[in-house]
Formats: C-alpha cells, structure tokens, sequence
C-alpha cells in the first residue's frame, strides 16, 4: 500500500521551495535536481507519492509545463513511475554498493585500492606546466606520466582518478602496477617512503565527459579530491586529482580536542 504525498501541506513545502540558481540553467533541469536530492537522501522514499502537478506548480513557483519536464527527467531516470488516476510514485533505488570504508590514513588508501577493481583509460606524458612544476617541485616543461584511470566497486564506477607522477618516477612503473595501488607501489615495490599528504576536498558538478565515464547524469555533484603525496623527507612524489560520485561516496569526519581551549583536529575520516 503506498504511503501518503509527501510535501502535501503547502506550509511545509514552502520551507523547502529552492531559490533557483539561475535563469539560464532551464528551471525544469532545477527543479527535477531538487526533488531527485531528495529522493537519493532518502526524504522520498520507495513507494511515497510525490505532491501533484498543480502542488508542484504553487509550491515552486513554476509553470505546470515545467512540472510535467522535470517529471519526465525523473522519470526517464527511473526514479519514479506515474500511475494514470493514482499518482507518480518513488520506485524501489537499486542499492548496487556496499558501504566503502576509509580511514583516512594512507594505509587505508593503499587498502581501498587493493578492495576496488582499476581501470586505466589513458595513459600519456606531458610537460609539466608552472603550476604542476611547482606542486611537484620539479622543473617547468620536465616529463609527467599523467595517468587516468576509473575506479570500480561492485562493477560500478564511483571515482575518476587522475594520478601525476615525475617521468623519472613513472619510468620505474610495470604495466599491470596501474591496475592497482600506485601508493602501495610507491611504497613497497619501489621503496620510496611515502608517509604524508596533502588534501583539499571541495564539491564539483559533472562535466559531460565525467558524467559518462561515471555512468551518472551531466551537473550531479561530485566530490572532487586534490592530494599531493610527500615522503618522510617532505618531497611531493605524485599528485592525484579524483572525482568521487557523492552518491557512492561520502566522507565523515571525526574532530576532537585535546585539551580545554585547544584547537579541533581531525582524528578520523570514513567514506562510503
């Protein structure tokens, strides 16, 4: 038996009305991204029946040829079913993954990419850039092997990995050592002691390449990763940008303080 509207009450939809980002994103693409966030955050779940045609269209300010657009994305999507003379309906979200644990520590990267199936979709050298040549302290215009690969969990992708390494470095690399942790490689194969890193972790959206490779929608979020791995000595050997899908992926962290009055630190962090 299905379960009742959800955002029926008009009061309590206004709460939640979006303030549409703009007016050259088309309003129908807006407004089927904010009610798919709410079904893939599990506000609208399985068998809920979404608000009609006509609350849609007071509750968001909308024409009902907006509506009847952003209906059929989700639909198309399928993310929902319309019923003639009943209603349209959240359908049943396949749960294709299981949750992916991390740490936080390096340890822990190197046992992702032991658990996870590897990809490598290309493979070039370049000339490193000022700005890759300054992150990875080398010269402007010195060989880069930059790697690209995609990243499997349960035969669906959830992350885009772009890994730069200096030529002198990749040189050292087997064939088959992309299929896998280049940290581990790194580490115990060529004995270089990676033992710290540098990360900024900010929200992107999926450009048309990314949406493809990932098997997800053009503009879904995506969590974008950029780490510079140092030795013990404090030398960058490797930086490695990552497009993580936020549906499949998520990092928590843990802060905590030390003592009364000192700063926060992050202790852990887990992802899924």
């Amino acid at each position: 038996m299905a379960r009742p509207t959800k955002l029926a009450n008009t009061a309590q939809s206004a709460q939640l009305a979006p303030a549409f980002v703009s007016l050259e994103v088309p309003l129908y693409y807006q407004l089927a991204s904010v009610l798919r966030d709410q079904i893939v955050a599990g506000h609208l779940g399985h068998g809920d029946r979404l608000p009609t045609e006509a609350e849609l269209v007071e509750t968001y300010g909308v024409s009902r040829i907006t509506v009847r657009q952003a209906l059929q994305n989700l639909e198309a999507d399928g993310l929902i079913r319309r019923k003639v003379g009943r209603g349209t309906f959240v359908t049943e979200q396949p749960h294709a993954t299981a949750p992916l644990l991390m740490e936080g520590s390096l340890d822990d990267l190197m046992s992702m990419g032991l658990a996870t199936k590897v990809k490598v979709i290309d493979l070039q050298t370049i000339r490193a850039t000022p700005e890759l040549a300054k992150t990875l302290r080398i010269d402007s215009g010195s060989p880069v092997t930059r790697c690209t690969r995609l990243r499997f969990h349960q035969s669906q992708p959830f992350s885009h990995i772009v890994t730069e390494l200096p030529d002198e470095i990749a040189r050292r690399f087997a064939r088959n050592d992309r299929n896998g942790s280049i940290l581990q490689v790194l580490d115990r194969k060529l004995r270089i002691p990676v033992r710290d890193a540098e990360q900024t972790i900010r929200a992107a959206l999926a450009n048309t390449s990314l949406a493809r490779l990932l098997e997800t929608r053009i503009g879904a979020p995506l969590l974008a990763v950029e780490r510079v791995v140092l030795t013990d000595d404090g030398v960058p050997v490797e930086r490695v940008r990552t497009h993580y899908r936020s549906d499949l992926y998520s990092l928590k962290v843990h802060l905590n303080r030390t003592r009364a009055n000192a700063a926060w630190s992050v202790t852990r962090k887990k992802a899924r």
